[in-house]
């Protein structure tokens, strides 16, 4: 009888415990469903925080070819855009670069455009990526049926500012109006990186950028003096440290010394005669091909019997650096790193 009881009182005991500790495991379950869920809506709530995002160009204003006056408005983006053209090819190198996604025009020019090698493929023209035009002849129609949340437009672009705003009012102007050019394009990868959620993989990406313009101020500390020339359809520019210089960055960013500061200020340079190069005799020369051919193409008009005479041309100095990233692809945040190897890997 006494055993009877004693399993009894176990058999009670055992049911009671084991309540308890299912109602223990409901309550932790409980607790961390509860936990999770405003972890997801924190999470949600963070995501979302940023928009609506006022998004401010990065020039307030600037003038068309035939003189026309522009003011960049603000733009407000109601939420990340999904649905993304960019017409300047430096800044579809630093979106792509970033990792943003949803790419979905280009200015690819019927499969002509100087777009940098490492993107070609990536957004060549399909079902998905339309074509939208060139640099500087924006086939409106195909914007419009792409499309977009927002469209990125810089320089070459901004006569079509208005018809493009008919589109989308998200047209932002990314061409960055600082005097420092290295600061200049920082400025638009913290733009891009600020609208995507980015800004991990910008302070990486920007902390390269630095690292080899540091290698390059090193390098170019060891010359002398250089000139900055480009050359395009047989003609060859020059270009000095001015405020107008297109390439005025190579001296005063990257530390060359300029060979001459009294070069015609233009962006497109002067016309610099081969005589006026073997006159000016820089220890180093750095040839930007205009023409996006091959090295050994123009080396037979550049390396002629005048720039023999040179100090560049006797001393192996001369550099040819490619077109599509120093001319057409400028700023981007892959493409400036490029730049910066070009010299490094020539200059030994």
């Amino acid at each position: 009888m006494k055993k009877w009881r004693f399993l009894t009182a176990t058999a009670a005991l055992t049911v009671m415990l084991a309540a308890c500790g299912a109602e223990e495991e409901e309550k932790t379950t409980a607790e961390e469903s509860a936990t999770e869920e405003t972890s997801t809506e924190e999470a949600t709530s963070t995501e979302s925080a940023a928009f609506p995002m006022t998004v401010k160009s990065l020039t307030a204003g600037s003038e068309t070819e035939d003189g026309t006056s522009l003011t960049f408005e603000d733009v407000t983006l109601e939420e990340e855009p999904k649905r993304i053209i960019s017409f300047d090819y430096g800044f579809l190198d630093t979106l792509d670069a970033l990792g943003v996604e949803g790419i979905v025009g280009v200015a690819a020019n019927g499969g002509q455009g100087n777009i940098p090698a490492h993107l070609k493929d990536k957004y060549a023209p399909s079902d998905d990526i339309a074509d939208v035009g060139s640099l500087k002849e924006i086939n409106l129609e195909a914007v419009a049926a792409a499309e977009p949340d927002v469209i990125f437009i810089s320089g070459r672009q901004s006569s079509f500012y208005e018809e493009l705003k008919e589109i989308t009012p998200n047209v932002v102007f990314i061409g960055s109006d600082s005097a420092n050019y290295i600061d200049g394009v920082k400025e638009t990868v913290d733009l891009a990186a600020e609208i995507f959620g980015k800004q991990d993989k910008a302070e990486e990406l920007k902390a390269t950028l630095d690292e080899k313009v540091a290698a390059v101020k090193e390098k170019a500390a060891g010359y002398e003096n250089a000139l900055v020339a480009m050359y395009n359809d047989k003609k060859i520019a020059g270009f000095d440290n001015g405020e107008n210089s297109r390439f005025a960055y190579v001296y005063n960013d990257f530390g060359f010394t300029p060979v001459t500061e009294d070069i015609e200020a233009s962006s497109h340079g002067s016309d610099f005669s081969y005589e006026s190069i073997l006159s000016a005799d820089p220890e180093v020369l750095l040839v930007i091909d205009r023409t996006v051919s091959d090295v050994e193409a123009i080396q037979a008009d550049i390396e002629n019997d005048i720039i023999k005479q040179t100090r560049a041309y006797k001393e192996g100095k001369i550099v040819y650096l490619d077109g599509v990233n120093w001319y057409f692809s400028s700023n981007g945040i892959t493409t400036e790193t490029e730049k910066l190897d070009e010299i490094l890997d020539e200059l030994k």
